[in-house]
Parts: structure tokens; C-alpha cells; sequence
């Protein structure tokens, strides 16, 4: 009999870079999957019958229901689809997860489809949840979640201890999903990819990001013999020698990066990779025989978060780096193939438009520096429970006042319908400036797995190559364009009809 149904909500603008496989719901099937539960795993970003789907496996007598959501247009899909499964079987425990349900738990209790919200780590949530259904557990003896009681009212447990040894979990059933459908990077276009976590959580303490705020600064990693094990697993049942490391900072512990690069080295599986998450510091740190391993490892891009060309809004931000130390561990890669990927951020409470102008301005002596480095700049985006959140605040964030609202707060939309600090020029020009960094180097269309979205980077290249040259930010036609065919695949879902072409 059917028990357990794993459910991923699209994500909205996201799904256009192309759709990865479902990371955190599959990571979450490990264990009650490994105690023998029937779990199936619906994914309405590539599944039109979804609805047809869920009848059936609900009448087939699962007992849970489990989704994930991350702030954005993916809470109104989740709400949509717990409204579904309530009018299909009232009985049935809806349960929701991800990053969203971690950063306000409570706020996620307003829709009054969901019976628990987990805001911990949820590998062990549903085989408890299981013992719960079987009346040999209490629900409130389940430690990190909110709960909606019989009376409706919400209560909350004790906070779930982290997980020490993560080798400890089960093998992930990536049986659980077509991985033929899922694509997560484009290093070779040709060849199926997929993400993985290598390692949980981050040591560092920057005032913008909500890891901080979910792990505490703790950072834990696989072991190199399971991670191995795993990606052998991966080539011998799947075919798949393309990885994406979404680790939050893969570097953290100097000594656990270096085992693993000098180990895929020695491999010598032909493996190509990326990595989510860098600092400069930590490739600082790196020797010589290490960096020449992360050639021969196969390594294909590494991520490093700048945040900012101005120096004082890397102190706000408590970046804990200096603009030297950027370009220091930008020129140290710069004689190696692999792409570094240098983030950026704009729109910073209390940055001013100058200093805005330095980022602009670092992003080309970056580029100039390394011929292999790409420079996106991310509208920064105020999430609640970081330390920035309260400065946002401070000078005259507005946020929304319910579940819905947030459903509207896009990390591209945001600042459109929610009073800030941020004008309406300063907007505009970091909004044109963002949408251009996205296509204006090359180099950066291996982020881009979906082949229709591939195509329209590369016709679209030469145009977004000659604004950024020129610093001509303005009258940016293309971008109504591209909000055009958004909304178009919303509506149509083109880019996984059309996922297939050359």
C-alpha cells in the first residue's frame, strides 16, 4: 500500500534556467524509503497529469503528503496543491518542508491545508510522522515542527538536534524519479547532469543569507569514501558523469576540499563538476598540487560569492573580506580552464548609488583579471530572520503581512510592490543592470541546461555583450521581451515541451 507521496511545487521564473531533480524532497525519501515505506515523488514543474496522479495515489491510501516551497511564486503553487489534496481526502497529513518553511514556520500554519510545518532538518520527520499515524507515536513527542491540533491551534516542539554524521543516512533514491528528465547543468550539453549536496551549513556569519540563521554556523560533510561511493553509483546506474555540488560552502574545512579534489583527481573518471559555493579566502588557502587537481578532477566551474565592489558594503554585510583578497584569489585562478563564477549583489540597504557604481566597476577588473571569470550581479532580496532583514526594516521595508503576500515576493518583483528604500531610478538601473549581467559574458551559458533557454542566451549574447561593453544600461526593450516569454511558458510550460531541442 501506497504511504508516503513526495510533492515539488514549481518554482516559477526558476524553472526557465532548466529543471534540476528534486534534491531535497529525494534527500528526505532516504530514510523512511530505506525502513521499507512506499514513497512516490510527483514533480508538477515536468508532470501535466499531476492532479490525475494524486487521486490516484491518494486513493490508493497514503497517509502523508510532503511538499517543499521557497519564498516566491512557489508558495502560491503549494498553496494551490495543498487546497487540492484537502479536497481529495480531508484525513490525509500535509506536511511542508524547504527553505521557506525553515525561515518562517509559523507564518506557513496560515494556510489551513497544512497540519505540520518542519523547520529543522526533516530526514527523520517522516518516518516519525508515520509511527504517529500507526498510534505508536505522539505528535508531539516529534521534535522540530509546528502542528495544527485537533481544536486548531498551533503548537510548536523542541528544535531538532542537527545531524552529526551524515553518513549515517541511507543512500538517496534517485529510483524514486526519471533522472532522464532532469537536466542541472550544461557542461556538456549532450550528456544527463545532476545536483548533489556534498556537505551542510556554513561557518561564516554574512548578514544577508539565511544559512546562517537555519544551521548556526555549524558546517558538516559526507565522508570522501561515501561521496565516492555515490558518485560511482550515479555513473554505473544512471550514466551520469556531470555533477553540480550545491553545497552552501564546499571549502569550509580546507583539509575535507582538498581530499576530495586530490581524490577525484587519482579517480580519473572523466567526471566533470561544479561547485555552488566558494570563498576567496578558502581558494587563498589552497596549494599548488590542489589547484592543479581541480583541473585533472574535472572540474568545470567553481561559484565564488563577491557580493559587492565597495568596501564599506562588505563590512555591512560582515562579508568578513576585503576587495584585495577578491582580486587575489581571482588572479590566482586565472591561469586555470575552469570558469569562476563571481556573484554580486545590488540594492543593499543604505548603498547609494555610487557605491553601486563600484560593483559595476569591480565586476570589469574581475573580468579583465581572469579571462575565464563571469560576473552576475542578484538583486538583493531581504529575508526574514537575517541579521540585514532588521536594516531593511530600519530604512523602510514594507514586507507582506500574510502567507499570500509572500507568494508575491519574488527575488526579481519584489522591490515593484513593496515600499524600500530603493527609488524608482535605482531600480530601474539595477534592475537593467542584473538582467544584462545574465547574458553578457559568453561563458555563462552553461548555466543555462534548458536548450530553448540556451538558444535564446546565445541569440540574445552579442547584443547583451555590446551594453555591457559600453555601460548603455538603459531603454532596455529585450527585458519586457523576456518577461514576455515568462509569462508565456507559465502559461504553456514551452521550455519543457521544447527540452529536446538541439
Amino acid at each position: 500500500m501506497l504511504e508516503i507521496i513526495l510533492f515539488q511545487p514549481k518554482c516559477g521564473v526558476w524553472d526557465l534556467m532548466g529543471v534540476r531533480p528534486q534534491l531535497g524532497l529525494l534527500n528526505i525519501a532516504s530514510v523512511p524509503v530505506a525502513e521499507r515505506y512506499k514513497v512516490v515523488l510527483i514533480d508538477q514543474r515536468i508532470n501535466q497529469n499531476w492532479k490525475e496522479e494524486l487521486k490516484k495515489d491518494i486513493s490508493s491510501g497514503a497517509k502523508i503528503v510532503c511538499l517543499t516551497a521557497m519564498v516566491g511564486e512557489q508558495i502560491r503553487y503549494m498553496m494551490e496543491v495543498t487546497e487540492f489534496i484537502k479536497s481529495l481526502n480531508s484525513k490525509v497529513i500535509v506536511i511542508l518542508g524547504g527553505s521557506w518553511a525553515q525561515t518562517c514556520p509559523e507564518l506557513c500554519m496560515e494556510d489551513k491545508n497544512i497540519d505540520v510545518v518542519c523547520y529543522g532538518e526533516g530526514d527523520y520527520l517522516l518516518t516519525e510522522l508515520m509511527d504517529y499515524c500507526r498510534g505508536k507515536k505522539k505528535i508531539d513527542k516529534i521534535n522540530g515542527i509546528f502542528y495544527r491540533t485537533e481544536d486548531g491551534k498551533i503548537k510548536k516542539t523542541k528544535q531538532r538536534e542537527l545531524i552529526k554524521n551524515l553518513d549515517n543516512l541511507p543512500k538517496i533514491p534517485y529510483n524514486l524519479v526519471n533522472l532522464k528528465e532532469y537536466n542541472s547543468i550544461g557542461y556538456n550539453p549532450n550528456n544527463p547532469s545532476i545536483s548533489m549536496m556534498l556537505s551542510r551549513g556554513c561557518p561564516f556569519r554574512c548578514s544577508f543569507c539565511s544559512i546562517v540563521c537555519l544551521y548556526k554556523r555549524k558546517w558538516r560533510s559526507y565522508s570522501i569514501k561515501r561521496i565516492m561511493e555515490d558518485l560511482h553509483e550515479l555513473e554505473t546506474k544512471y550514466g551520469i558523469k556531470d555533477f553540480f555540488f550545491m553545497d552552501d560552502n564546499i571549502a569550509a574545512n580546507p583539509k575535507f576540499f582538498k581530499e576530495l579534489v586530490n581524490v577525484l583527481a587519482k579517480a580519473n573518471r572523466g567526471y566533470s563538476w561544479g561547485a555552488a559555493g566558494i570563498r576567496a579566502d578558502s581558494i587563498l588557502k589552497l596549494d599548488e598540487e590542489t589547484l592543479d587537481n581541480l583541473v585533472k578532477s574535472g572540474c568545470k566551474n567553481l561559484d565564488m560569492g563577491m557580493e559587492s565592489g565597495n568596501q564599506r558594503i562588505l563590512d555591512l554585510i560582515k562579508k568578513d573580506t576585503n576587495l584585495e583578497t577578491l582580486r587575489k584569489a581571482n588572479r590566482r585562478l586565472s591561469k586555470y580552464p575552469f570558469i569562476l563564477k563571481c556573484t554580486f549583489m545590488a540594492g543593499f540597504p543604505t548603498e547609494t548609488q555610487e557605491e553601486f557604481f563600484d560593483t559595476l566597476k569591480f565586476r570589469k577588473i574581475i573580468e579583465n583579471e581572469n579571462p575565464n571569470a563571469v560576473t552576475p550581479i542578484f538583486f538583493y532580496t531581504p529575508f526574514p530572520n537575517t541579521e540585514l532583514y532588521q536594516l531593511a526594516l530600519k530604512e523602510g521595508f514594507q514586507p507582506p503581512k500574510n502567507l499570500e503576500g509572500w507568494a508575491d515576493f519574488n527575488y526579481n518583483t519584489w522591490y515593484k510592490l513593496y515600499p524600500s528604500w530603493l527609488t524608482k531610478k535605482k531600480i530601474k538601473l539595477i534592475e537593467d543592470s542584473v538582467f544584462l549581467s545574465y547574458f553578457a559574458n559568453k561563458k555563462l551559458s552553461y548555466k543555462y541546461s534548458n536548450n530553448l533557454m540556451n538558444l535564446l542566451f546565445n541569440l540574445y549574447y552579442p547584443i547583451a555583450k555590446f551594453r555591457y561593453d559600453h555601460d548603455l544600461y538603459n531603454f532596455m526593450i529585450e527585458k519586457k521581451m523576456a518577461d514576455w516569454v515568462s509569462a508565456l511558458d507559465n502559461k504553456f510550460n514551452l521550455f519543457n515541451k521544447f527540452k529536446g531541442l538541439k
